[in-house]
């Protein structure tokens, strides 16, 4: 096709290599490049896909009309501005960046220069989501529950900006209204940052969200259950199905028969296929994308909220006499 839009992927790692693998099988797209600072990673994406390996993220520039940015979160911000300077389309994997004032400094520049900029929430891409959305309307109460075992991989962030954030956007993607206050637990179980997390997160409009996310479960789960005005869904989003009652008529003179079941089985897709197709068109079509930089600063503002909840919860927890930390503050010193 002439009309391919240049691409490439900065970052090689577990993600990036699978947005390489994409784009390679996209008709829309030219995969022109894969980049790291690893030059034997970087040299091994780019044999298996096909492309050149690249080692510094500055040589796409001129280049390439698009990119993802799958490196580090740590490191968004960094490679991803002199890349919308130069006027390259992004796809930054989620969280757009670390902080909400640079998250936001990005996609001002974005709309300065005119280019998309879209985050990978992957969730809003999936089967599952798009079934769910098209089955409720106004939601009063959501509860979510994102576990899976301890992993290497992802522990520079806490749990919040690692798992939970999905659901946090999922969340404000179904409810059209700004979050106005948060309350959240949580604490550190095998690492160092937040392992395990609980936020109850208030709408505006009065929905309220209460969000759990674990990575030190045995198990994985990811499911969702809505309760809204005479409907009750729950999506199993690993398994893609959804089951739930819906009002039919008067319960107090009809009895069970005027509450009536339903059950949806979801056909499954790849959810990054979605993503990095959405992104293409997007880029082609000068479409706003679906998950643009705003969206993504509003998940992390709000991602922002449960972390200063939650470590003002562990303040008093830490201060309090008999804990660990109060009790080693009055010994002397070994």
């Amino acid at each position: 096709m002439s009309d391919q839009i240049r691409v490439a992927v900065v970052g090689t790692g577990y993600f990036g290599r699978f947005h390489a693998n994409h784009y390679s099988r996209n008709p829309r797209a030219k995969l022109v490049a894969v980049v790291d600072a690893n030059e034997e990673r970087a040299r091994a994406v780019a044999a298996e896909f096909g492309t050149e390996p690249l080692f510094d993220y500055r040589d796409i520039i001129g280049r390439v009309d698009a990119a993802s940015v799958a490196v580090p979160t740590t490191l968004h911000y960094e490679v991803a501005r002199p890349l919308i300077e130069a006027g390259i389309n992004l796809l930054i994997e989620k969280p757009i960046t670390e902080t909400v004032e640079s998250a936001l400094t990005l996609t001002k520049l974005a709309e300065e220069r005119k280019v998309v900029l879209q985050v990978g929430q992957i969730e809003r891409f999936s089967s599952s989501y798009r079934a769910l959305a098209s089955l409720i309307s106004d939601p009063l109460y959501f509860e979510s529950y994102r576990i899976a075992p301890w992993k290497t991989r992802g522990i520079e962030v806490d749990v919040i900006l690692d798992l939970m954030i999905h659901d946090i956007d999922m969340i404000m993607g179904l409810v059209p209204s700004r979050v106005a206050t948060v309350d959240a637990v949580g604490t550190p179980v095998l690492g160092r940052s937040i392992d395990l997390a609980n936020a109850r997160i208030t709408f505006e409009s009065g929905c309220v969200a209460n969000v759990t996310a674990s990575r030190v479960s045995y198990k994985t789960e990811r499911r969702m259950r809505v309760f809204a005005h005479k409907q009750y869904l729950n999506c199993d989003l690993g398994e893609g199905k959804i089951f739930g009652y819906r009002l039919r008529g008067d319960p107090m003179k009809e009895g069970l028969a005027a509450i009536g079941t339903e059950t949806h089985e979801i056909q499954k897709e790849d959810s990054l296929a979605n993503e990095i197709a959405s992104f293409l068109d997007c880029v082609a079509t000068g479409k706003k994308p679906l998950v643009d930089g705003r969206a993504g600063s509003e998940a992390l503002r709000v991602a922002a909220m449960i972390n200063d909840s939650i470590e003002a919860h562990l303040r008093i927890a830490r201060a309090r006499p008999g804990s660990a930390e109060a009790g080693s503050a009055g010994q002397p010193a070994a």
